[in-house]
């Protein structure tokens, strides 16, 4: 039976801190990352929209609530899903993870506002669940772990089924239900998933 290795770096949530402009010194590390390739038409005030971006992510609120002085909420999320898209999200996470122990990247200080932002992109892309998991930033999942997929167990139920498809008919009830509470399991409990708990 093969498993998939366990997360590489333990879960850990990160501290949680309020909202406040970014310095230039944050702008310029992340807008190297944001701007890396020159597909779509960026925002007109691409600094004013990632300021948004993180109010909305600190905040437990919808897009609308957006204040004016952030810009169009329309045009802030669909910045967000391009930097999702393009997996700029991806490389933001990868830079306030563990992976990098020690690094002085400015981006260390919005850590807290880069999972949120994280989190509130995290149905855009199908590994963004995993991404999170292997990287230990607990802050940018949806869910307690408990309620996510759990690979390593969906490996087992495929292997558990595998072996019982030849005797189905002789296999007891219990077993059978057993096997499809586990691969509920596996799959996680989507209804408890959230983006801006």
């Amino acid at each position: 039976m093969h498993l998939l290795p366990p997360p590489a770096f333990p879960l850990r949530r990160s501290t949680p801190r309020p909202w406040r402009p970014l310095t230039d010194t944050e702008w310029a590390a992340l807008s190297a990352i944001l701007h890396a390739s020159n597909r779509g038409r960026p925002p007109t005030d691409a600094r004013r929209t990632w300021n948004g971006i993180f109010w909305i992510a600190c905040s437990r609120e919808p897009w609308r609530a957006l204040p004016p002085e952030f810009g169009r909420p329309d045009s802030a999320h669909r910045a967000l899903r391009r930097a999702a898209q393009a997996q700029h999200l991806h490389r933001l996470l990868l830079w306030v993870s563990d992976r990098y122990p020690g690094a002085e990247s400015p981006l260390r200080g919005i850590e807290w506002f880069i999972v949120r932002a994280y989190r509130r992109a995290f149905r855009i892309t199908p590994i963004a669940i995993a991404f999170a998991r292997r990287l230990g930033l607990a802050s940018a999942l949806p869910a307690e772990p408990l309620w996510l997929p759990r690979p390593d167990l969906s490996e087992t139920v495929k292997a558990l089924a595998r072996d019982a498809k030849d005797s189905l008919a002789e296999l007891p009830m219990a077993f059978l239900r057993a096997l499809l509470h586990l691969s509920r399991r596996a799959a996680g409990e989507p209804r408890h998933w959230r983006t801006t708990a």
